[in-house]
């Protein structure tokens, strides 16, 4: 049964995605995606309650060369690991590499390539209780696609 409600989830999947992101050096530059909230219905056979969740996310804006990308997918698990997460998803593919964790309050995130270089890390809630007020996410651009990268860094944007 879920004992936090949907602010309590936002606020922890918040500071996933920070903790994350502070451990990646040198920094990348980023930007809020958009926020999701809803409901998951019961599986048949399940808990036949309805259970609300949030997913929080992040577009990174620094352009991660293809070179650099199995690097920062790397850094991201290594990270995840050491704080005793579960990997249940690994991608060290060249173009398009991910990872997928679980912590041990069953929030899951996920870093991923897109098919143009963009990155997004993203962390959602497991079932959570309804909140009266929904949460405030930070402030997102308000658009539907991914952006692409267009900050450089010298040492993510390398190409070697």
């Amino acid at each position: 049964m879920a004992t936090i409600d949907q602010l309590d989830a936002a606020e922890r999947c918040e500071t996933l995605l920070q903790d994350t992101l502070d451990a990646v050096r040198p920094a990348l530059v980023w930007e809020p995606a958009a926020p999701r909230a809803g409901a998951r219905l019961p599986l048949p056979g399940q808990d036949p309650d309805l259970h609300w969740y949030v997913t929080r996310g992040r577009d990174v804006r620094t352009v991660v060369s293809a070179a650099r990308r199995a690097v920062l997918v790397d850094v991201v698990e290594r990270h995840w690991r050491r704080r005793g997460w579960t990997i249940t998803s690994l991608n060290a593919g060249r173009d398009r590499p991910g990872v997928t964790a679980v912590t041990s309050d069953c929030y899951r995130l996920v870093l991923r390539f897109g098919e143009l270089g963009e990155v997004g890390l993203t962390a959602g809630s497991p079932g959570v209780l309804r909140s009266e007020r929904l949460p405030s996410p930070p402030q997102a651009a308000g658009r539907a696609p991914v952006p692409l990268p267009d900050v450089c860094c010298p040492h993510w944007s390398a190409m070697f």
